[in-house]
Parts: C-alpha cells; sequence; structure tokens
C-alpha cells in the first residue's frame, strides 16, 4: 500500500524539479488586434450620508503602466451617472474626484475582449476636511454564466429559488441539466453524471446522492459547474460529464464576521432552517454552517403489466400511494490557516444526519389471458431508514517565487452508514375484492451498508507565459499531478417470515447476504496549455490502474477484476472575431459497474419483481466530441453545441419475466450506444432590470444489445429550459422558470416527456440585510413519470407522480462586520447582489 502511494508523489516530485527548471519562453509577442472591441465603464456617485446624486464629479481613468496618463475623462450627469468607453482593453486607473470629498481610487480595473464592460454600481463618497484618497473596493458583478476552456459555470445566486429551494431546485434551471419527478438527476439525457461537492466526491453523496442534494439548503450554493468534457486533469468518472457543486464558506475576505439565517416553510409541511457563521482575522478564517430540514411527500402511480409467457397471470395491473417524511441535519466546521505569505492550510469537517420514514399502500390484480380474475392482493409496506456521513479534509497550497506557480495537496476521508429496515405485509382476496381466508404474508428485511473513502491528490502548476495584456491570465502553462483513491463498501442484507405455527418471526437462511467490494484507483495526469493570439489548445493524457476485489461471504465467492485505462484529452479554441469563438474537444471517460449492480444476492422483497447483480459486469468506456461556438454581445452571450458521444460496454438494466409472471431485474454489458445532439444556450440582459437564462437541446440516442435482440432501441428527445429574472427597482425581483423534456428512449422502451413551471418572487429590506420570499413549485401541476417498456416477452406501462405543487415562504437575514469601518465588508462569495461601494 505505501509503495503504490510513493511511486506517484516521487513522479510529481520529479515533474516539479524538472518543470522548475526549465528558462521561461521568449516573453515578447505581438499585441491582439483589439480596434473592434467596445469598452465601456458605469456607474453612479452618491453622497454616503445622504444618498443623493452628485452632479460634475470628475471621473478619470489612467494607464496602469503609467499613472500619470490620462487615458479618458467624464464628469457625472444630474443623476450622478457617468459612462467612459471608447478606450482599448487594458489595466488602468480609476480616480473620482469632487472638492470637498475624499478622492476614491481603484487600481487595476482589467478590460478583456471577453469582458469588455463593466458596471461599478453605486460609488459613494464621504465628505472631508481634507484631500484623503482611499481604495474603491470594486467586485464587478458575475454573469448568471460565464465560459471557461472546459467548462460552463453558472452563479446561482441571482436565482431566487436559491433564497427558497434546495440543490435539487436550483439544478433544474441549469441548462444542459434535468431533474426528473423523482430528484433524478441526468445531464444531456443521461443519468450516468458524476456529481462532486466543492470538486471533490463526497461520502455525503454516496448512499443516496437524490436525497442529500434535496436535503442542502440553495442558498448555500455559491455556483454550479457543468463539465461536459472534462480534461484530462479531472476524474473521467462519469457518462455524461460533471456537475460540481461549489458551496460557500460564509466568510468575509476582510477581518470581521459573517453571519446568515435563512427559514422556509412550504405547504406539506416542509420546513428548512439554514444558518452559517465565519469570523475572520488577518491570516485565519473559522467558519460553520448548520441546516435543518423537514421533508415531507407524497407519491401515487399506477402499473400495468400484460407477460405473454403466462396464460393464468397474463395481464396484471395496480396501484400504490406512498408517504415518505424526512428529517435531515448537515454541518460543516473549517478552518482556513495562512502558513505564510505563500503557504495555505485549510481543514473542514462536514456531518450529516437523515432518517427517513416511508409507508405504501398498494393493491395489485391478476387476470388470465380469458379475462378471469385471479390472485387479488393488497399491500401494506413501512421502511425506517436512517443514515450519517462524514467527510474529513485536509488541504494544502504552496505558492512559489514564480507568478501563478504552485503545488496544491489535499487529503480526504469519507465514511457513511446507512441502516434501513422494512415491514412488508400482503393481505390476500377473492375474486370478488373480499378478505381471503389465507393468513397474510409477513416478511421483514434489514439492511446494513458501510462505506469507507480514502483520497490522496496533489496538482502543480507551471507557467511558462504570462499574458501581457491580462495580469490573472497565463499564455502557457504546464499542469501535472496524481490521485489514489481507496474505496470499501460493506453491504449486509438479511431477511425473516413470521411462522404461524410459532407466531414469531423466522430468519430465512436463503435470504441472507454479506457482500465486500474493494476498489482501488491510482492515477497520473499531466495537461499542456498554450495561447497564441486568437488560437488556444490544451492536450492532456491520464493513465489509471484499478484494483477490484468483490466477495460474497455467506457462499464464499470472490470475484476479481483488475485493469488498466488511459484518458486523453484535447482541447481547440479559435477567435474568430473578437466577440466569437469557436471550441472543439476530444475526451475519453469511464463508468465503473456500482455495488448494486455487482451484488450477485437475489432481493426477493418483492416476489413478482426480483433484482439481481451480475458481478462480472465491465466498466463502460465513453469517447466524446464537442464543437461549439460562443458569440458575445453588448449585454447578451450566445452558445451553440454540437456534441457526439460513442459508448462501449454499455451497461443497462434489463428485464425478463417467466411462465409463473415473476420478474427478474439485471443488468447487462450492451455493445454500444451512441448520442449526438446539438445544444442552444442564451444568457444575459434584454433590458437593465431583466435577466433571462434560456436554452434547448436536441439529442438521439442508438441503443445495440445482444441479450435476446430486446435491447436494440433509438430514438430522440429534446429539453427546453426557460428563466426569468426581472429586478424591478425598489419593488420586487420576480422569477419564472419552465421546463420541457420531451419523449426519452430507454434501452426497452421509451419515458413520456414531462414539464413544469415554477415562479417566485422576492423583496429586499434594509439594504438587503433582509429578504422575504414567496415561491410556488409546479404551478400547474404536470411534473409525472412515465415509463413504458415492450420487449419479446411482455409489454408493461409504470406511472408515478407525486406531490411536486407547493407554496414556499422564505425569511432571510444576513449582518456582516462593523459598519462603521470605512469600507462595507463584502463576502467574497456576494458577487452576485447589487453593487454598493463606499469607502
Amino acid at each position: 500500500m505505501k509503495t503504490k502511494f510513493l511511486l506517484p508523489l516521487l513522479f510529481l516530485f520529479l515533474i516539479a524539479v524538472v518543470s522548475n527548471a526549465q528558462e521561461e519562453n521568449n516573453q515578447q509577442q505581438k499585441k491582439r488586434d483589439f480596434s473592434n472591441v467596445k469598452t465601456k465603464l458605469t456607474g453612479r456617485v452618491l453622497d454616503n450620508e445622504s444618498d443623493k446624486p452628485l452632479e460634475s464629479v470628475n471621473i478619470q481613468i489612467y494607464s496602469m503602466r503609467d499613472t500619470n496618463k490620462l487615458v479618458k475623462g467624464t464628469a457625472t450627469g444630474s443623476d450622478g451617472t457617468f459612462e467612459l468607453s471608447g478606450f482599448r482593453p487594458g489595466k488602468y486607473q480609476l480616480k473620482i474626484s469632487f472638492i470637498g470629498y475624499n478622492t476614491a481610487v481603484k487600481n487595476n480595473l482589467a478590460f478583456t475582449p471577453t469582458e469588455p464592460e463593466m458596471a461599478l454600481g453605486d460609488v459613494r463618497l464621504k465628505i472631508g476636511s481634507e484631500m484623503v484618497t482611499a481604495e474603491i473596493e470594486v467586485t464587478a458583478e458575475r454573469n448568471m454564466m460565464e465560459m471557461g476552456v472546459d467548462k460552463k459555470v453558472f452563479n446561482v445566486e441571482k436565482d431566487i429559488n436559491s433564497q427558497s429551494g434546495t440543490v435539487t431546485d436550483v439544478l433544474k434551471n441549469i441548462p444542459s441539466i434535468t431533474v426528473d419527478s423523482d430528484g433524478k438527476i441526468s445531464l444531456r439525457g443521461s443519468g450516468n453524471v458524476k456529481i462532486l461537492l466543492n470538486g471533490k466526491p463526497s461520502g455525503l453523496l454516496t448512499s443516496d446522492p437524490n436525497a442529500v442534494l434535496d436535503q442542502i439548503p440553495a442558498n448555500t450554493v455559491e455556483r454550479i459547474e457543468v463539465i461536459n468534457n472534462p480534461s484530462a486533469k479531472y476524474d473521467p468518472e462519469g457518462m455524461a460529464g460533471i456537475i460540481n457543486i461549489v458551496l460557500k464558506k460564509s466568510a468575509s475576505e476582510k477581518t470581521g464576521y459573517n453571519y446568515n439565517l435563512n427559514l422556509n416553510a412550504g405547504t406539506g409541511d416542509k420546513y428548512n432552517i439554514a444558518t452559517g457563521l465565519a469570523f475572520k482575522t488577518r491570516n485565519m478564517n473559522i467558519y460553520g454552517n448548520y441546516s435543518l430540514r423537514i421533508g415531507h411527500m407524497g407519491f401515487n402511480g399506477d402499473n400495468s403489466r400484460t407477460n405473454f409467457l403466462s396464460d393464468s397471470l397474463y395481464y396484471t395491473t395496480g396501484y400504490s400511494n406512498m408517504t415518505n417524511k424526512m428529517l435531515g441535519h448537515i454541518g460543516t466546521l473549517g478552518l482556513d490557516y495562512d502558513l505564510s505569505k505563500d503557504a495555505f492550510l485549510g481543514l473542514s469537517l462536514s456531518y450529516s444526519n437523515r432518517d427517513r420514514d416511508r409507508n405504501e399502500i398498494g393493491s395489485t390484480k391478476n387476470f388470465s389471458r380469458e379475462g378471469n380474475p385471479n390472485n387479488f392482493y393488497n399491500v401494506n409496506n413501512d421502511e425506517d431508514e436512517s443514515s450519517q456521513g462524514v467527510d474529513a479534509n485536509v488541504n494544502f497550497r504552496q505558492k512559489f517565487a514564480k507568478k501563478f506557480q504552485e503545488l496544491n495537496a489535499s487529503f480526504q476521508y469519507s465514511h457513511s452508514f446507512e441502516k434501513s429496515i422494512q415491514h412488508n405485509n400482503t393481505f390476500y382476496q377473492d375474486i370478488y375484492g373480499n378478505p381471503s381466508s389465507l393468513d397474510p404474508t409477513r416478511f421483514n428485511d434489514y439492511t446494513n451498508e458501510k462505506f469507507d473513502s480514502y483520497i490522496i491528490q496533489a496538482d502543480y502548476t507551471h507557467p511558462l507565459k504570462e499574458d501581457e495584456e491580462v495580469s490573472y491570465k497565463l499564455k502557457s502553462k504546464f499542469e501535472a499531478g496524481m490521485k489514489s483513491m481507496i474505496r470499501r463498501t460493506d453491504n449486509y442484507y438479511r431477511a425473516e417470515n413470521y411462522d404461524y405455527l410459532i407466531n414469531q418471526f423466522v430468519e430465512d437462511p436463503l435470504l441472507k447476504n454479506n457482500f465486500l467490494y474493494n476498489e482501488q484507483i491510482h492515477a497520473l495526469y499531466a495537461t499542456f496549455e498554450n495561447n497564441y493570439k486568437k488560437f488556444g489548445y490544451q492536450i492532456g493524457l491520464r493513465v489509471e490502474q484499478s484494483f477490484t476485489k468483490s466477495e460474497q461471504m455467506e457462499t464464499g465467492k470472490n470475484f476479481e477484476n483488475n485493469y488498466f485505462s488511459f484518458f486523453p484529452s484535447l482541447f481547440l479554441k479559435q477567435g474568430l472575431t473578437n466577440t466569437l469563438e469557436a471550441q472543439v474537444s476530444f475526451t475519453r471517460r469511464i463508468n465503473r459497474p456500482r455495488l448494486g449492480a455487482l451484488n450477485p444476492f437475489v432481493d426477493r422483497s418483492d416476489p413478482l419483481n426480483l433484482r439481481v447483480g451480475n458481478p462480472y459486469l465491465k466498466p463502460e468506456y465513453i469517447n466524446g466530441v464537442e464543437v461549439g461556438l460562443v458569440k458575445y454581445l453588448s449585454t447578451f452571450a450566445l452558445t451553440g453545441s454540437t456534441f457526439y458521444r460513442l459508448t462501449t460496454d454499455v451497461i443497462t438494466r434489463y428485464a425478463t419475466i417467466d411462465s409463473n409472471g415473476i420478474a427478474t431485474m439485471s443488468q447487462a454489458n450492451l455493445s454500444q450506444a451512441k448520442t449526438f445532439g446539438v445544444e442552444l444556450i442564451g444568457t444575459g440582459s434584454l433590458l437593465k432590470w431583466w435577466f433571462v437564462n434560456a436554452s434547448a437541446s436536441y439529442f438521439r440516442t442508438d441503443l445495440t444489445g445482444n441479450i435476446n435482440g430486446d435491447l436494440d432501441n433509438s430514438g430522440y428527445s429534446w429539453t427546453a429550459k426557460f428563466v426569468s429574472n426581472m429586478s424591478l427597482p425598489k419593488i420586487l425581483d420576480i422569477q419564472i422558470s419552465y421546463f420541457y423534456q420531451g419523449k426519452n428512449v430507454s434501452a426497452q422502451g421509451y419515458n413520456d416527456p414531462m414539464q413544469s413551471c415554477d415562479i417566485a418572487v422576492k423583496k429586499d429590506f434594509m439594504n438587503k440585510r433582509i429578504s422575504v420570499g414567496f415561491r410556488v413549485s409546479d404551478v400547474f401541476n404536470t411534473q409525472k413519470f412515465v415509463v413504458h417498456n415492450t420487449t419479446t416477452t411482455y409489454n408493461a406501462d409504470v406511472y408515478r407522480k407525486r406531490d411536486s405543487r407547493a407554496l414556499f415562504l422564505t425569511f432571510n437575514y444576513k449582518i456582516g462586520t462593523d459598519e462603521k469601518k470605512p469600507k462595507r465588508e463584502k463576502k467574497k462569495e456576494d458577487n452576485n447582489q447589487d453593487q454598493d461601494i463606499e469607502y
């Protein structure tokens, strides 16, 4: 074990030494032609005491290379507003001066071809007896969507759902992401997506990620990163890509404290409390947050099935009603400490606890081929589930003398434990629906699952050439790193039947199983990125060695699968004009089978619907290509892309039915699947107070199988989203969001279209310290889940609906460091609030 960790670390050390010894490439380069870029700087100047606009205030910008060289100047109008335009992209110093007031100064204002405009918002000047120069605290307001080389970043604080909903509600408004009525998340039509918290896999998401995400309050999220084609730097797991949920630390960037409180109540007994506190000194930041969520959810559904192999159980129909009650806690404590000017150490500990109770009442009726009634029964099932999770993180960053050169190292330990107890009762009826003389079948099952994960990771960045025009960007860089991950899962299951002869439950030795799964993955990667004029590229390679072993303790059977994988990546971008950019990428990814898919034990908790895993499943590999265009307008950005994915050894669920009407669900590796489609995204401001985010995607999936010919299928689907944020000054904010997903194919059938619409309003008070919100989810109550499966042996239709329409009322309060200080302390994460600058 020590050797497996030592070799990657030694490799990384050698990379750092060799790279650090290289000489800088030629620092001189030709400047870009910025003649067509339309730059603009706007803002408004107010008196700090009276809040009234100041007229004829001098606004001047100077070159940062020569602060005595005036580039542009103007004066504010009667309403205090100003606008400067027509200067070249670059870095500037801004001076705002007025007789009788202190002079405000801001250095290093950066204007780029892709971000040529900046809105300062309100700048407040204070009366002073002397001319005092002070630094303006400017935090440029982020767009809701930002484009990176290999990812899209969605800053979600403008989303009113982030005030009243959960992470699941926020994801519904993100382009490319689909959340169905059961909370399952998919990306571009694929449910096989890797979800990260703060850039890392989390033990909190191991057992039931959908339930955990529906527990985390939305107001704790800073941004959502969607990485459709991840580079070699990222963990290659997940067919469709990566969704990275970045949470806030609730920390102030300056010395002081920050506190926030969010209260949320919804119809149907849905409540949430979230609070966070942070305190920062000169070189240390201590933070903590906690959330309590109480959620009640109801489900109803029906199903029908035609079994071509059975005459007596030819047609089956049934319905079910379910209630789900959940009580969850999530808390985090963290410490960030600056060891020196160039060294940083971060520690954090997160804990989650969730209790969930389910009750299901249902009825099933079977009929013969001739339509005669046969075998009627009702079920009443209860499940008590509890889970706990812990994430412990240690992060270290070392900066070197050379700008942008740094080493990041981290260690993470994750642990989760889940316990489930199910009480299943079946009550038989005669063909007239009257209680049968047969004794009810009483059946209990117990499941305990424990998960442990250890991850050690290190990433080194070596700059080769700095961008001369933009100080925070690199022209060329080299990155290398390693990652070792050890995961262990222990799944224990037992069941017992009620014996009426002795009037007690008796354990069934045939329904007992203990399944262990151990996995080690060791990886090395390297990437090189370079930009020349308007052309840029990144190439990378990641290699991984995987060791897996599963053990079925009851039978003594072991299954091993060790394999080596390589993952190349290539990214190209070309600036066609100053506001139009083309992007091309190729990546290779992997999807490893999960525990439930591998466990060969037959789950007989539902006697008519059995489930069994396949320990011989192989991982599936995904090769993806994407071509895109990005067009930057003055207040709007348009993104168009087309993508293609070829997946080999596809892991797919399939069902078979025998002549007794018993269905068995298992999994197998198909031959291949092809998915291709197009996606359009538009985001920006239509008017000063109206921000929209619209997207549409169309994709086709071709599945080729080899199991009795039942798993060949193909078809298309499309999705559309529209989010409208209207901020009416000094009145309220209104958000309307709409989602539609078309018919979607599966291996043995298709899913019906579904749609939903949410409306939310928010009003701010006391300089945005207090916010009150109101939201209606699924206004027209249209969210539902309908599946149709057809094979040579059976037809099946399933309908599910949850009480998705609900009303929510939200109260949010936040307070920061002492206002008597000359500058308003502003949270590092609070980048999407309207600007309110003081000095």
